[in-house]
Parts: C-alpha cells; sequence; structure tokens
C-alpha cells in the first residue's frame, strides 16, 4: 500500500514538472533560496544538499540565479521535461557567468528518455569567454527532439583539477522556444535628438525595427513607447508617452515603427519599445531598449555656496544653484577637486538614480549627515531644496587655502568650476572658520573674486536658502522700515518687539546699528561691525543697554554701513515709537 502511495505521489510530481506550454522560460526567481525550481535536479558531487542551488548573488535578472561553485568537480543541473509532441523544438537560450578562475568545460546536452540517457550534444564544449558579465548563449535545437514526450536538458560541468577551486558559475534567464505561428519581435530600438543639438529641451526620434519570425501573416499588432524614469529596468503604464499600430507583416518580412518624445531634459534617457499582439507566443523577443545622454548647457547648475573650512565635529559641503530654464536631471553628475600633480581627484557621484532639479532650485551636497545638526531645517527641506548626502566621512577633499569645484553633468560635460582661494572672504572677517563662501549673484562669472564673500548667516551658511549676500541689483542708498510701528514691548504677548529691516547699497559690508533717544542719547546697541549683505533685518525689544524697558516715545533708528577700513559707505534713520495700551 505505501509502495502503491509513494508511486502515484512521483507520478503526480513529475506530471505536474512537465512542460507543455511554450515559450518556457526559467529565470530562477519564484522560488525560495537555496531550492531549484519544480521539475529541476542537479547532482550531488560536491554537496549532499545539491551542486546547483539558487541565490541573490549577482543574478543577471533580479532577484536570484542559479549557482553552483569549485571547478575541480564535475556536477550538472537539469530542466523539467519537455512535451515536444505535435511540436518542433526551435531554440534554446541562456545567459551564463563565470568567475576569473572557472576554466572547467561546459557541455549541454539533451535526453529523450526523461533523463535516463543524454546522448544528444547541443553545444561543444563551452569555455570561459574572458568576461566575468553574463553571456547569452543560443542554441538550434536538432531536429531529433521534435514530437518526442520526455525531453531534459542538462547543464555538465566537466570539472578539471587545473579549474579554480572556488570558482563560481551562474546560470540565469533560460528560454525554450518552439517554432509558432504567431511571433512578433522587436530587434533593434535607435534614437536620434533634435537639432540643434544646444536647445534647453530636446526632442528623441525612436525608430523600433518589428520583424515577424512566425509562420503566418501578422496585423493590429500595436508598439508601445516608455521612458524608464525611475531607472527601474521595466516600462511601467505612467512612463507610457506612445503608442503605434503597425503595418501588416507577411513572414520573415521587417518594418520600422517611430515614435517621439518631446521635451528631453539633459541627463541619462532609457526607452523600452514594446510590442503588444494578443496572439504573440513569444514574450521573449517582444521588448527592444536604448538609452541616450544629452549634455546639460554651461552653467544650467552653478557653484552657489562652498563649505570648505567647517567647525570641529562639522564636515564640507557644497551647494548648487539652478539658474537654467528647463528641469534637469542630476543622475550620474559629479563634483571633484582640482587635480593632483599625479592627475587624481577626489570625485564624488551626486545620485545614481533619477533626481530631476528646477529651475530655482538648490542642491545641497553634502559629505555627510553632521551638516543637520548645524542646519536642523534640512531634516525636511522645502521643495525647492535637494539634499544629497553622499555619506564621504573624509569629505571632498577640498584644501583650506584654495582649491577647485568642478561640476559635471552624467555625459562628463564640465558645466561650472570655481578655483576659490581663502583670500575671497570678507577681510574684516578675523576667523573665517566655520563660515562658507557665498556667490553674491549666480549670473556673474564664477571666478569672479568680488561676486564672493563671506557669510553673514549666524550659523555660518545658508545651504538650502537664498544667499545672504545675494545681489541683484543694489539701490543706490540706504533704507530702513521698521514693523510693528508704534510697538508696546510691555511683555502682554502683542507687538512687544518691532523688526528693523534694512537695505544696503553694498553686496557685503559691516553694519553697525544704534538706538538713540529724542536728546540724542545713545540706549542700545543692536549690531556693532557685523557682516551682512545687502538686506537684513533685525529685532528690538525695547529695551536699552541696561536691559531696562525705554521710555514711552520716539527713538532714532540709525544704521551705517562700513567698509574694511572702518569708512562710512552709508547711512539711514528711521524713528520707532515706542508706546503702550490705553
Amino acid at each position: 500500500m505505501k509502495t502503491a502511495l509513494l508511486l502515484c505521489l512521483l507520478l503526480v510530481s513529475l506530471a505536474g514538472a512537465q512542460i507543455s506550454s511554450f515559450p518556457y522560460t526559467e529565470r530562477f526567481d519564484s522560488v525560495t533560496i537555496p531550492i531549484l525550481p519544480p521539475g529541476w535536479t542537479t547532482t550531488t558531487a560536491r554537496s549532499a544538499a545539491g551542486d546547483f542551488v539558487t541565490t541573490t548573488s549577482s543574478p543577471r535578472s533580479f532577484p536570484y540565479a542559479a549557482i553552483s561553485t569549485n571547478a575541480t568537480i564535475s556536477q550538472s543541473v537539469t530542466s523539467p521535461a519537455f512535451d515536444f509532441r505535435h511540436l518542433t523544438p526551435e531554440r534554446l537560450q541562456f545567459y551564463s557567468a563565470r568567475s576569473g578562475t572557472h576554466t572547467a568545460g561546459l557541455l549541454v546536452e539533451a535526453s529523450i528518455d526523461n533523463g535516463a540517457t543524454f546522448p544528444i550534444l547541443l553545444t561543444d564544449t563551452l569555455r570561459n569567454p574572458g568576461s566575468t558579465s553574463y553571456a547569452l548563449t543560443t542554441v538550434v535545437l536538432p531536429p531529433p527532439l521534435a514530437d518526442q514526450a520526455s525531453v531534459r536538458i542538462r547543464w555538465r560541468i566537466v570539472g578539471s583539477p587545473t579549474a579554480g577551486s572556488s570558482a563560481t558559475f551562474r546560470l540565469d534567464d533560460i528560454a525554450v522556444t518552439v517554432a509558432t505561428a504567431f511571433d512578433i519581435a522587436v530587434t533593434n530600438l535607435t534614437l536620434t535628438l533634435s537639432e540643434p543639438p544646444t536647445a534647453m529641451l530636446q526632442a528623441a526620434t525612436l525608430r523600433a525595427t518589428v520583424k515577424n519570425i512566425g509562420t503566418r501573416s501578422v496585423a493590429g499588432y500595436a508598439l508601445h513607447f516608455f521612458r524608464d524614469v525611475n531607472f527601474n529596468g521595466i516600462g511601467d503604464q505612467n512612463e507610457l508617452f506612445a503608442t503605434v499600430i503597425g503595418s501588416p507583416l507577411f513572414p520573415a518580412d521587417s518594418t520600422v515603427v517611430v515614435a517621439v518624445k518631446e521635451a528631453l531634459e539633459s541627463g541619462e534617457h532609457r526607452f523600452f519599445a514594446v510590442a503588444s499582439f494578443a496572439q504573440d507566443s513569444n514574450p521573449m523577443n517582444d521588448t527592444a531598449s536604448a538609452t541616450i545622454s544629452i549634455s546639460a548647457q554651461k552653467q544650467t547648475l552653478v557653484v552657489n555656496e562652498i563649505m570648505y573650512d567647517p567647525l570641529s565635529g562639522q564636515n564640507e559641503w557644497i551647494e548648487l544653484f539652478h539658474r537654467g530654464g528647463s528641469s534637469t536631471d542630476l543622475a550620474r553628475w559629479q563634483i571633484s577637486d582640482r587635480p593632483t600633480a599625479s592627475g587624481s581627484t577626489n570625485t564624488s557621484t551626486l545620485t545614481n538614480s533619477s533626481r530631476i532639479a528646477q529651475p530655482g532650485d538648490f542642491v545641497v551636497v553634502a559629505s555627510d549627515s553632521t551638516l543637520l545638526s548645524r542646519f536642523p531645517y534640512l531634516s525636511s527641506p522645502p521643495p525647492n531644496t535637494h539634499l544629497l548626502i553622499l555619506n564621504r566621512t573624509s569629505g571632498f577633499g577640498l584644501n583650506i587655502d584654495g582649491d577647485d569645484v568642478l561640476l559635471r553633468d552624467a555625459t562628463g560635460r564640465t558645466i561650472d568650476s570655481v578655483s576659490y582661494s581663502a583670500g575671497w572672504h570678507h577681510r574684516d572677517v578675523p576667523d573665517s572658520k566655520g563660515r562658507s563662501l557665498e556667490r553674491i549673484n549666480p549670473n556673474i562669472d564664477s571666478n569672479d573674486r568680488r561676486n564672493w564673500s563671506t557669510s553673514p548667516a549666524s550659523a555660518g551658511g545658508t545651504p538650502g536658502k537664498q544667499n545672504g549676500i545675494l545681489t541683484t541689483s543694489l539701490p543706490t542708498t540706504a533704507s530702513i522700515s521698521i514693523s510693528p510701528n508704534p510697538f508696546s514691548p510691555d511683555n502682554d504677548g502683542y507687538e512687544d518687539f518691532c523688526i528693523i529691516r534694512f537695505n544696503l547699497p553694498s553686496s557685503t559690508s559691516l553694519i553697525r546699528i544704534s538706538i538713540f533717544d529724542i536728546k540724542g542719547r545713545l540706549i542700545r546697541t543692536l549690531a556693532n561691525s557685523e557682516i551682512s549683505g545687502p538686506v537684513g533685518e533685525i529685532v528690538w525689544n525695547g529695551q536699552d543697554d541696561e536691559k531696562q524697558r525705554a521710555r514711552i516715545g520716539p527713538y532714532i533708528v540709525f544704521i551705517e554701513a562700513l567698509d574694511i577700513l572702518g569708512g562710512t559707505l552709508a547711512t539711514a534713520k528711521a524713528v520707532a515709537v515706542v508706546a503702550t495700551k490705553l
């Protein structure tokens, strides 16, 4: 009774593992590692658990592949049984990859008696191709396999004592096809860009070659064109931009189907052309892909702020500003410093995935996350700020006395470069450590030292924000505005402070802000030789220098902008009124 039951279970297992639907594909992805898929078997010459197993290590298609180790030992893996009755087997395709020391030969063989013997040699001995990348092998299946009910295919490694004992062999993405009535294949996809190539936005013309490799004529098929925005290797529905109905094709005929993708920004772009035909019986050849890189225009993004000498416990960072007119993909952009005498550089890739920067955006490139402790607002940056933390604890290698900052796009083109010097800091800043160099105007030459100065921000910089010394056009005179005015510093929570806003006719200067009473006596100094940009504001709490509340009445707010020698560049004054509630 037990014997009969076991025999019954074995027959059910074999029947379940037999393949009668084609094309057959095996990517080893629908298993629990290290188990092989149903119907697949392997020898146990190297390991009692099986010589071939599934693994997450370096698959060709995510997430798994089959692998064996130790090329000194002969071992094999065998497919499930294929039912080719009333069919003509056509092709076997598979991808394999070897480590450099895997020099053993590989034989691919076929059995027509369900694996009892393997008398049919499908390939000559396959050797290491000299590359560790996956290589495609295509085998035309011979006539003796036609009309056979139980065909198995075996990949047999012929062990060699001179091969590597730790060498690896990987097998992935296997396909078996039979001659079919309907088979539409996309055999090629080419891309050309519009003219002129210097335009901010480019249009790409895609030409997909479609061939009918079936035995019957086809009509009514469609070509779907996708742009792989998220770089996941799949044409997602939201990435579809064109669908074109193809012209009828006789067997062996080809045609070219054309689509256009408008408004491509600079960066790397990957496209797919996918054939769709209800009667198509071979999905393995329905897709073709192509990639093109578009260079950004010079100074689309510019270096806008440089922290090259951070405080202790902090690390270097660089801010970029998008001054261009169209969106830009930052994938595979790089920053680097000045080459050494031997030509080496410290080079960092901003991001390997798609990251779109829009005109007016800030891009903060931080060597590590210590930036967040100094500038906590970057933990939740606004929509127009991109924070890229590169996890380089050693920093970008920027020299304190001066260095280069080069910005290159995905094609390697230099988009902006700055050769800064420590002498670019404001002369009246006694210690520039922990203070960034800010760019005064993004539209002025990157290497004009007059276009750079010390950040006036109390935190030492403004990463992800408008520069403190940003100047587009300077007023001819200084001015002050005060709000609210009057104000009542009585600590009742309503209008207890006033904000003094000022505009100065200088991109950077030292400021002194003083409060005088109606008799001209100095009662409060709000700022004394503090560095400032052309626009700023300061709060007065209504108290004097002795922290006593000022009497009710009018007060003169006086601002002086001083040059590096202490001379007065500009002055302005306004009246602030201290009041009380009636």
